[in-house]
């Protein structure tokens, strides 16, 4: 499958306007053969984080596929005229890629979060999906790392033979990563932030019926509101903002970047 998607720009970095059938084949075939890419999986925070931050918005432009995990961002790809597409959101996106993996016999990997998140992440996965392989798991140190550093995680990534490799740093720090680090990994990259401590358990998760009405923050809000607070009301403001600049063709957010 040699297929090259729509890119839709929303603000300034760009979403691929696909359903789950197409991310299910997309995955079977880069996996079969032998493809080496990532998955950005992206809500408000990141249109927004991609105005001021150039490496995010070249992470995502570059990679293999960008979707909509936020509502607002499938309903503004709605309002573009794209149809026949859904909602994909990170927890969601987790669950299809581990049902394949499961069928398919492919093999996963996970980079990222706490070693006692990883833990239950794995335990409620295997609940789930029974047999399901998972080969590597590896909790990164807070610092930076060193290119020696970064060699010796690449050769073990490799050796395990992971298929998916599920990262979770959090945005934008596991897009940047899979951008940097991607072309010397044998598997595909999926970055699925938050997803990971919702299904370990670790955080709740919203009902349905607030996500789908755009309002799966608001839980997330509640139960983490010094961290969340004021990252919500800029970026939700700003996006809203900036998209009704974008629907009348202003170019605002590209003023924006090129005063900083």
């Amino acid at each position: 499958m040699n297929k090259k998607f729509v890119r839709q720009k929303i603000l300034n970095y760009h979403i691929n306007p696909i359903n789950t059938q197409t991310l299910k084949e997309v995955i079977i075939d880069w996996i079969k053969n032998k493809k080496k890419s990532y998955i950005c999986i992206s809500a408000v925070h990141g249109a927004v984080e991609s105005i001021e931050n150039k490496k995010y918005k070249a992470a995502h432009d570059k990679s293999g596929l960008s979707l909509a995990d936020g509502r607002p961002i499938y309903w503004a790809l709605k309002i573009f005229g794209h149809k026949n597409i859904d909602h994909l959101p990170g927890y969601y996106v987790t669950n299809i890629l581990c049902s394949i993996a499961k069928k398919q016999n492919f093999k996963i990997g996970i980079y990222g979060s706490k070693s006692s998140t990883q833990t239950n992440f794995i335990k409620e996965l295997k609940k789930k999906y029974k047999k399901l392989k998972i080969v590597y798991k590896y909790s990164p140190p807070f610092k930076k790392l060193n290119q020696k550093e970064l060699n010796l995680i690449h050769k073990d990534i490799n050796l395990s033979k992971v298929d998916l490799l599920f990262v979770a740093l959090g945005a934008p720090k596991q897009e940047i990563w899979m951008y940097e680090n991607s072309k010397k990994l044998n598997c595909i990259l999926v970055g699925i932030g938050a997803a990971i401590d919702f299904i370990s358990k670790e955080k709740i998760k919203a009902p349905m019926f607030l996500e789908k009405l755009g309002f799966g923050w608001l839980v997330r809000l509640i139960f983490e509101p010094k961290r969340l607070f004021w990252r919500y009301l800029k970026t939700n403001t700003l996006f809203i903002i900036l998209f009704i600049f974008q629907l009348f063709k202003k170019p605002f957010y590209s003023n924006f970047n090129d005063q900083k």
